[in-house]
């Protein structure tokens, strides 16, 4: 776990755009391990953004906006930066 005491500016997810950049240079360095760590994050940012999506439907968007870490986990699993977000 991350001690959110020591996060800086900057350390948030990373965006769609910066990910492909990432994953297009550990591919073109012939990185397996870097290329494997990029395409797990995404695979596990997919999934929580689904399960965020299916408590928002089943229970309601407020249920999320009351939960912290809920709500944690939709801007951890947001596709674009924040600066995108609506």
């Amino acid at each position: 776990m991350i001690d959110q005491g020591t996060a800086r500016a900057g350390d948030g997810p990373l965006t769609d755009i910066e990910l492909r950049e990432l994953l297009a240079q550990a591919r073109a360095q012939d990185d397996q391990r870097l290329v494997r760590l990029v395409t797990s994050y995404l695979m596990l940012r997919r999934v929580t953004a689904d399960v965020v999506a299916g408590i928002e439907a089943r229970e309601g968007g407020a249920s999320v906006a009351r939960n912290p870490l809920l709500l944690r986990a939709r801007q951890l699993s947001s596709r674009s930066s924040p600066s995108e977000a609506p």
